[in-house]
Formats: C-alpha cells, sequence, structure tokens
C-alpha cells in the first residue's frame, strides 16, 4: 500500500508553481527504474520520501512509490560524488583535469565548467581545458571569449568590475565582479554544503531538491556590498522579495565570502524546506532564530582550504559560548526575536548575544551525545516550524521537544560553560 508523505498536498500547493515547473520543462537527468522495468525520466522533488515521490516531467506531476522502484540515479548523487572524489583527490592535477570529463559525462556541465576554469587559471599551459573552455589560441597566449569577441585573461578579468558574471554550478549560482579564481572555488565550496546539507538533514526534514539554482552575489568589497542594516553583514532576501543571497570579502587576501555557508544555508532553508512565503516585506521571516542558527551551524561546521571545503568539528564555540554567557539573558527571549531588528538593525552588544545565543541554542539542540536526547525532537520542531510554517510558536517547541523552553536552559548553560572552558 501507497501512503502520501504528509507534507506533499502542501508542497505541490507552495512550491510547484509556473517558476519550478518552467525549470525543470526541459531537465530530464534524474532516472527512475521501476521493478517492471519501465524507465522514467525527469526531475525528482522528494528524494528523501520514503514512500511515494514526486517526478517532473516537463508539465506533468507523476507519482511514484518507492517500493515499485528498482534503482535511481540522480542529479543529487552525481553532485556528490563530484565533490567527494574532487576532494579525496584534491593533491592529483591529473585526476582534477579527470573530473572535468566526468562532471560531463554525468550531466553536471556547470561544474565542468567550473573546474576547468579553476584549472586553467592554475596552470594556463593547460591546453586541453582551455579548449574544453573554447578559448583560443594565439602566438602570445591563450584568448578568453568575453561578449562575442576573444580577449586575454586579464581583459577579461578586469572587465567583471563593469559587467559582473554569473559562475553557474548546479544548485548554485555566483555572480561576481572580480576575483575569479576565489570566487569558483566560493561556487564549488558551495556545491559541496549541498551535499553536506542534504546528508545531514535531508532525511530528517524530507528536503526537497533544489531544481531551480539558488543564487548567491559575492562583493569584490564591503564598499561594493549593498548592506541590509547598521552594519555590512551578509544576508539571504527570500522570494517574494529577491530570492537572493549576498556577501563579501574583506581583508588584503580573503580565502572566501564573509559567511558563505551561513548565507547559502538560508537559501536552502527556504528552497529545499520553506517554499514560498506570502510576507509583507523583506524583513518578514518564518522562525528567525532557526534561520540564523542553523544557518551559522553549517558556517561554523564547514571548514578546509578554499574550493575544498568539508564538514568538520563545529568551530568558533568558546568565544560564542562567552559571549551568550556574559549577559543576563534568557533563553525565552530568543524565540520572538525578528530577523531585522534582533539580528541586524544595530552593532550592539545586544544583538552579539542574540547572534551567540541563536547560534550555541541550534548547536546544543543538535548535538547527538545530548541525555535525554535534544537532536531527534529538535529536527521534528524545525521541520514543522520552516516546513509546515508554524514559525516561533513556544508552544510547538514545548510540545515537540516533550519540555518547556525553561526546562532546557539550565543543561545548556552547563553545556556552554563546558564549551567555554569553564
Amino acid at each position: 500500500m501507497t501512503h502520501r508523505h504528509p507534507y506533499l498536498p502542501w508542497l505541490l500547493a507552495s512550491l510547484l508553481g509556473p517558476s519550478l515547473q518552467l525549470a525543470a520543462q526541459d531537465d530530464l537527468r534524474d532516472r527512475l527504474v521501476r521493478t517492471d522495468g519501465k524507465v522514467l525520466t525527469g526531475r525528482l522533488v522528494t528524494p528523501h520520501s520514503p514512500d511515494e515521490m514526486l517526478l517532473l516531467q516537463g508539465g506533468k506531476r507523476v507519482r511514484v512509490a518507492r517500493a515499485d522502484l528498482a534503482s535511481v540515479e540522480l542529479v543529487g548523487d552525481a553532485i556528490r560524488e563530484f565533490c567527494e572524489r574532487r576532494l579525496a583527490m584534491k593533491d592529483s592535477a591529473k585526476a582534477q583535469w579527470f573530473l572535468v570529463d566526468w562532471a560531463n559525462s554525468h550531466g553536471l556541465p556547470g561544474l565542468a565548467r567550473a573546474q576547468a576554469m579553476l584549472i586553467v587559471l592554475d596552470d594556463d599551459s593547460h591546453d586541453a581545458a582551455h579548449e574544453f573552455l573554447g578559448h583560443k589560441k594565439m602566438n602570445k597566449g591563450w584568448l578568453w571569449e568575453l561578449d562575442g569577441r576573444h580577449v586575454t585573461r586579464e581583459q577579461f578579468e578586469n572587465s567583471l568590475v563593469k559587467k559582473p558574471i554569473d559562475l553557474v554550478g548546479e544548485r548554485f549560482v555566483l555572480r561576481c565582479d572580480g576575483g575569479l579564481r576565489t570566487n569558483l572555488a566560493a561556487l564549488l565550496d558551495l556545491e559541496h554544503l549541498g551535499v553536506v546539507f542534504h546528508a545531514q538533514f535531508g532525511k530528517a526534514l524530507q528536503l526537497r531538491e533544489s531544481l531551480i539554482p539558488m543564487r548567491i552575489e559575492c562583493s569584490r568589497n564591503v564598499e561594493a556590498f549593498q548592506k541590509w542594516g547598521f552594519r555590512p553583514l551578509p544576508y539571504y532576501t527570500p522570494a517574494p522579495h529577491g530570492d537572493l543571497a549576498r556577501t563579501f570579502y574583506a581583508g588584503a587576501s580573503p580565502i572566501r565570502p564573509q559567511k558563505l555557508f551561513f548565507v547559502a544555508t538560508q537559501a536552502l532553508l527556504y528552497h529545499t524546506l520553506i517554499g514560498d512565503v506570502a510576507r509583507n516585506n523583506d524583513r518578514d521571516r518564518v522562525c528567525p532564530w532557526l534561520e540564523i542558527g542553523l544557518g551559522m551551524y553549517m558556517e561554523n561546521t564547514m571548514q578546509g582550504p578554499a574550493g575544498f571545503a568539508a564538514p568538520g568539528a563545529l568551530r568558533a564555540q568558546d568565544l560564542q559560548a562567552m559571549q551568550a554567557l556574559g549577559r543576563d539573558f534568557r533563553i525565552t527571549q530568543l524565540l520572538h526575536l525578528p530577523m531585522y531588528g534582533g539580528f541586524y538593525l544595530l552593532d550592539d552588544t545586544a544583538t552579539a548575544v542574540n547572534w551567540s545565543a541563536a547560534v550555541m541554542f541550534v548547536a546544543w539542540l543538535l548535538d547527538a551525545d545530548n541525555d535525554p536526547p535534544t537532536r531527534e525532537p529538535f529536527l521534528t520542531f524545525v521541520r514543522e516550524a520552516l516546513g509546515e510554517k508554524k514559525g516561533d510558536s513556544s508552544s510547538a517547541f514545548d510540545k515537540v521537544m516533550g519540555r518547556r523552553i525553561e526546562d532546557l536552559e539550565e543543561p545548556w548553560l552547563k553545556w556552554l560553560n563546558t564549551k567555554a572552558g569553564r
């Protein structure tokens, strides 16, 4: 017997609008083989569903029972394998070039091109990579295509300031106005973030696949960055007010854009879980403390060399823990903080404590070693608060967690003390 997933009707109503159907119109890269031998192609919207799965085939929506499938080949699986291979072979130049052909042959043209471009930026003598990109070889070296003409690499990069370009991956598109190599590395880091996010939370949160690439705008410096509050802080604006994450580079030799994984995680939350929301202005959010906390959780988890980010132990815990403990802060204050007023408007101690509390409360709730356990019920709350849009309801939080939020403050503070080394 096939059971329809409880969130599927909402998914159809809120997400599968004209824009998503248009995005999947000609995309048939996912391949599902039924037990009777019939092959279905399209884009699978619900890859983590345990029962009924939803496949888009152009303008058609096809529901398939997982039990009726013999095998599944998904774009998401190809992205995961690409990222894992790339990370495992990061010290081999030959293997990095091999991945260009691998990505291209596995239906990932954006990643193939990004990988090839990164190779020629590191090794201008790599003729095969230049040829793959359509560059033209002249007596003085390779020329890059720009607006129908061929220019030097230096001219190509200098043109970005006046005419930014989109670097296209699979789940992400990154707009840059300079620093081509650094931004290509950032794009590849974002693609791995998407893999890690689905691996960690896909099943528990029943994440959908993001068929419309998420847009990240990386400004070359803080002066070119469009601020949202009193100070320059990266942020994400959901649809219908932009569906765009903005960040910037800071310092003399930046490795990555500021809070890159933070803003990208917010985009992932809206594309894979929350969906479209009818909000009055760009300051409204479904559940601000959750969006800040989960975003910073991934920011503090992803680490490593530029272009080769991978999940590791949670970073920056001591400082944040001490900040959150530095005031007479009560965790109940966190639940109903507005996004703009609570986290972006001011540059003061209270705002810093709000950020720290959101980050460290989420980190504690996700800790698998807590006794009694908190991770599983917390993820159930995340699914309800964001996926079902129950928002920052304290009664919903208490019900799912099985305890009042006030009763969680003492064990959370003990955990913070431990992390702060007190």
